[in-house]
């Protein structure tokens, strides 16, 4: 067992517990509490004066499917601009993962999709940044379908003369498939479509549709195309998101926000914070990663976008939930990780200071599945 003993204990959904101690027993959060007990054969770590945050989660990222140098890269099927029966599991490569050492940065879980380039892509998978197999690493198999109608999409089919060159031929693609899916579902004799058997889940909402849309016309038209599907949306990338996108109050649709700390990318000059904290302010979910058309897959991205955040705005706690229990929620994991809760697992990390607050803070400690990989990280990449 292992206890953290004294810290400032932030929960990662709103609760801030001061003093706090917590048991750690195999991978799962025992106890949380103050004065808690341990076996004389047990190892304390003494938080006193530090700050103890639930592990950070990267909402969607393409780390361990990118080689170094973006040289080996797995997520790009561009043989078709829809590939729904593609999934990710099949890409991520765990010592990829431990080439990028993610967790130096507090991060201990990520959802890892297919790339932005197809109307559909594929399934995206939630898994652990440390580990020395995939299924050893994986949280959850398909948590949502990728999808994109952005520029990515339309600069790699448009160079072909392929559709889709543009907005109108993407949507356009995107509702035969989910049409095709839906008759598919209904007849009883029916020949093998792999394209449809994949999205039967997407179609009973069963797993969300994750479309990547950089303006407000995208998610605008996305919108109006799937009304009458039975499809749950998460929109992401969003550079355009405001209170009056895409009917978002309506649908209550999710919104995970694109990278907004690469100065290079044109969308980011159309980020609405105040919007984004009225939509915060009236429940809407918003999670914070490093995903859009580029995919940044800096190990210090995550963080960077928590606090470009802090400074338009948004209080440090929201901050601190939208890169933990929120994007937990949204990708279908809560109920493991996100939070520091009793029986979920103990991945938790320690900070010499509130790192969204301020640069003088430092990682003393990362916790995946109750192990400190700083300090025992056993497994090395072999790139």
């Amino acid at each position: 067992m292992i206890l953290i003993k004294g810290g400032k204990v932030y929960d990662g959904k709103g609760n801030k517990l001061e003093d706090t101690d917590i048991l750690i027993d195999g991978n799962i959060i025992k106890d949380i509490g103050k004065n808690i007990e341990i076996s004389e054969d047990g190892e304390v770590f003494d938080a006193k004066g530090k700050v103890v945050f639930p592990g950070f989660i990267e909402s969607l990222n393409v780390w361990g499917c990118v080689g170094p140098g973006w040289k080996d890269n797995d997520l790009d099927e561009h043989s078709n601009p829809i590939v729904p029966e593609m999934n990710v599991i099949y890409s991520f490569d765990q010592d990829s993962m431990m080439f990028q050492r993610v967790f130096e940065y507090g991060i201990t879980s990520a959802g890892i999709t297919p790339s932005t380039s197809n109307v559909l892509g594929g399934y995206i998978g939630a898994f652990k940044t440390y580990g020395t197999h995939p299924y050893e690493m994986l949280i959850k198999e398909k948590i949502g379908m990728a999808s994109s109608i952005s520029k990515a999409t339309k600069n790699v089919y448009g160079k072909r003369n392929l559709c889709p060159m543009t907005k109108m031929g993407a949507v356009s693609l995107l509702k035969e498939a989910l049409f095709k899916a839906m008759e598919y579902n209904e007849k009883k004799d029916k020949d093998y479509d792999a394209k449809c058997e994949a999205l039967q889940d997407v179609i009973n909402g069963k797993v969300p549709l994750f479309v990547n849309c950089n303006t407000k016309a995208e998610m605008d038209a996305v919108e109006m195309a799937l009304r009458g599907f039975p499809v749950e949306v998460v929109f992401t990338g969003a550079f355009g998101v405001g209170e009056n996108t895409g009917s978002i109050m309506a649908n209550e649709y999710s919104i995970i926000l694109g990278d907004l700390a690469n100065g290079m990318a044109a969308p980011n000059s159309n980020v609405d914070f105040e919007g984004i904290k009225k939509l915060i302010n009236d429940g809407i979910d918003i999670a914070i990663s490093s995903c859009g058309d580029n995919m940044s897959s800096g190990k210090e991205s995550l963080l960077w976008n928590a606090i470009l955040c802090y400074k338009n705005g948004i209080d440090s706690e929201q901050v601190l939930k939208m890169i933990t229990s929120i994007p937990a929620k949204i990708l279908g994991i809560d109920d493991k990780v996100g939070s520091i809760e009793v029986d979920k697992d103990a991945d938790i990390v320690i900070w010499s200071n509130n790192p969204i607050e301020t640069y003088a803070a430092k990682v003393e400690a990362t916790f995946i599945n109750g192990e400190n990989i700083l300090s025992a990280r056993r497994v090395d990449s072999c790139w």
